[in-house]
């Protein structure tokens, strides 16, 4: 009984709130305050943008900042990815990484899948789920966020690949960065992010000016069920 108010109640907050950040709690954030605000100052003006250029409905795109690094995830058609990309880059951000899902069906439906999945991870041992966003599509699941360690990171992975209904997980977790630091030594820390999760190659992109030279090249969704 329990377990279904949590279900009820967890979808009623999706709904009401419908953005990139709602299931992001404050309290526990590895990331300063001033930088959890510019984070959230950038990411808004960028989903503003987008919606300025019809970037909603079906084609609805959800923006997340972590240190001044973009993480753009959605279904867009193909010729409308790299504006996509250059409206986000307009605001200067540290480096833009998109995550394409192609068209696909699955059984059971986006917030069906996304509430499970948020239930599991408030119920992963040893895991703080409110530093992780998940983004839900046809059974593709993609978790962003700041997590503790390397070992959150594995609990969070391994949670979302045992939710009923997921077929892929795709993760862009990242380990606490002080100023100045890319995403991708972030993953080297945790050593097995890439190792665990490869995503496939996306269509090639001009790099962010501003990015960092060892900045990994953006990736696009993976297709393909992750071999467990």
């Amino acid at each position: 009984m329990r377990r279904l108010a949590l279900v009820l109640l967890l979808a009623a907050l999706a709904a009401l709130n419908g953005c990139a950040y709602s299931a992001y709690g404050l309290y526990d954030d590895q990331r300063l305050m001033d930088t959890i605000t510019d984070d959230k100052t950038l990411a808004t003006s960028i989903k503003t943008a987008l919606l300025d250029e019809n970037f909603s409905g079906g084609w609805s795109i959800a923006v997340y900042s972590y240190y001044g690094n973009v993480f753009l995830v959605g279904e867009v058609p193909q010729n409308m990815q790299g504006k996509a990309l250059a409206i986000a880059r307009r605001y200067k951000p540290r480096s833009v990484t998109p995550h394409w899902f192609s068209p696909a069906k699955s059984d059971t439906s986006n917030l069906y899948l996304a509430t499970s999945l948020r239930t599991d991870l408030i119920g992963a041992k040893g895991l703080s789920s409110t530093r992780i966003d998940t983004e839900v599509n046809a059974g593709r699941v993609v978790l962003l966020g700041v997590v503790k360690d390397d070992a959150e990171k594995q609990i969070a992975i391994r949670t979302a690949r045992n939710v009923k209904g997921v077929t892929s997980v795709t993760s862009y977790l990242i380990l606490p960065q002080r100023p100045g630091k890319a995403p991708a030594d972030a993953a080297k820390q945790g050593g097995t992010e890439a190792r665990d999760l490869p995503p496939s190659p996306a269509p090639a992109q001009p790099p962010a000016q501003n990015a960092p030279q060892n900045q990994a090249q953006p990736a696009a969704a993976p297709d393909k069920p992750l071999n467990t």
